[in-house]
């Protein structure tokens, strides 16, 4: 209610009838309209689903940060193993430390531009397919 936003994807009619998101609701987007959307977003929100557990590592993590748009991201245990928090992403515990960080953010530029920079650093850095690929290929050699 407090924060002009956008969402794009799916599950809006998962939400009740009079839920404000739905005003805020604009459509799916795949392949590079989806990086479209990430690219030209100030912030980027994500939350894991339940089957996540307690710990991090969708995709939207790399996708946001690749594309160099500031990730704000429910926090995780293993958070810290993949983004330094605070400088390459920014992690949130409840819906209303979320809110708050969204709002300190959107006004200050410099701040969100500084972790949205070096967020796509580390990923570009570290986490491509190359770099999973290597992971697997060592997996698969642990096994054979």
């Amino acid at each position: 209610r407090h924060i002009n936003m956008e969402i794009w994807g799916t599950g809006i009619n998962n939400l009740p009838k009079n839920s404000p998101l739905r005003q805020c609701y604009k459509k799916q987007a795949w392949g590079i309209d989806m990086y479209n959307v990430l690219k030209n977003s100030k912030i980027t929100l994500n939350n894991h689903i339940g089957i996540a557990g307690c710990f991090a590592g969708n995709m939207r993590l790399f996708e946001a940060t690749g594309v160099g748009t500031l990730l704000i991201t429910d926090w995780k245990k293993n958070l810290n193993d993949m983004f330094d928090t605070g400088r390459e992403v920014v992690a949130y515990h409840t819906p209303e430390e979320c809110v708050e960080l969204i709002q300190y953010y959107l006004n200050n530029e410099k701040e969100r531009n500084a972790i949205a920079c070096a967020g796509q650093k580390r990923t570009l850095r570290d986490h491509t397919y190359y770099h999973r690929m290597q992971e697997l290929i060592e997996i698969i050699r642990k096994y054979f």
